[in-house]
């Protein structure tokens, strides 16, 4: 009931912290040159486009660095016009828009809107869409000075390449934490630490070179007797990296790639004798973060460095 007391007692202070800096409006002659814009996009030309803007008006999209301004909204608006038809943009269910004039603000309004944006694509007939929040400062005068747009990229980009024929199958990364794991193999490998190395490496692992694809692919144990002849056999293992290695996640199989490309020089520990190979590395990773499989491209002979 103590509590109870204090928690009502507050109430009232909450309310008084409370300051009004403008008016809030669900229809309003700003809101009519935003309705403006979204027929002009679906069907209208770049002339009226341009005719509901300011010169210097800027346009921002999810992510962007830097805004865009009209001649790069004229030529996105034409590029949807020109690969889609039955452009719609209509309110999302539910949704009324909310028109904002700030007291201090005597140049123009903030209109926010919570839209769908929806197409059909004139080769493949397969219709996209995704919701849309954007807000609007439009003037006095009635342009739009400034957009600001929100929707989901990833997912939406995804339904625009796939209505032109092309299924996105997952995402390459030049940075990531399977990256960081391989090169921290390669490492062990380098310092003869094969016991550490044998760490990343699920139980049941296989690996396979190709010349011997098609063929039964060696176990674990087998590969960890290989790589320790190879630290027996030479003194000095330098493997260089050649660019830089992709980890690809795919989608269709939820799986994780890491992609690799090297120079290994290698230092007989008998004769001293340096020989240089190249090698191209391919791992496969399970949702546990160990290799299941290795994949090992080689140059065909040795070659003197």
């Amino acid at each position: 009931m103590k509590k109870l007391a204090i928690v009502l007692a507050l109430i009232p202070v909450l309310g008084w912290s409370q300051v009004k800096s403008g008016v809030s409006y669900s229809q309003h002659p700003a809101y009519d040159v935003v309705t403006a814009m979204h027929q002009v996009w679906e069907s209208g030309t770049e002339a009226e486009l341009r005719a509901l803007y300011t010169e210097d008006a800027k346009i921002w999209d999810p992510g962007a660095e830097e805004a865009s301004d009209m001649d790069m909204e004229v030529s996105a608006m034409n590029w949807w016009q020109e690969n889609f038809s039955d452009i719609t943009i209509t309110t999302m269910e539910g949704a009324t828009p909310d028109i904002i004039k700030y007291k201090d603000d005597k140049e123009g309004v903030w209109a926010m809107e919570w839209m769908v944006f929806s197409a059909v694509n004139r080769t493949s007939g397969d219709t996209i869409s995704t919701k849309l929040h954007s807000m609007h400062y439009v003037t006095n005068e009635g342009k739009i000075n400034m957009t600001a747009n929100y929707w989901d990229r990833q997912t939406f980009g995804a339904q625009i390449q796939a209505s032109r024929g092309m299924h996105r199958n997952g995402r390459v990364y030049d940075e990531h934490p399977l990256i960081d794991k391989l090169n921290q193999m390669v490492a062990h490998f380098e310092a003869g630490e094969i016991e550490q190395l044998t760490t990343y490496f699920a139980a049941d692992a296989t690996f396979n070179r190709l010349s011997t694809m098609g063929e039964t692919p060696l176990t674990l144990e087998e590969r960890i007797e290989t790589w320790n002849a190879s630290v027996a056999q030479n003194s000095v293992r330098d493997l260089v990296q050649y660019g830089y290695p992709d980890a690809v996640y795919y989608a269709r199989s939820d799986s994780w790639t890491v992609y690799s490309w090297w120079w290994a020089n290698n230092t007989n520990a008998e004769t001293g004798e340096v020989t240089k190979k190249f090698l191209h590395l391919v791992h496969n990773f399970n949702s546990e973060g160990k290799v299941t499989s290795c994949l090992l491209y080689t140059s065909p002979s040795p070659r003197d460095s």
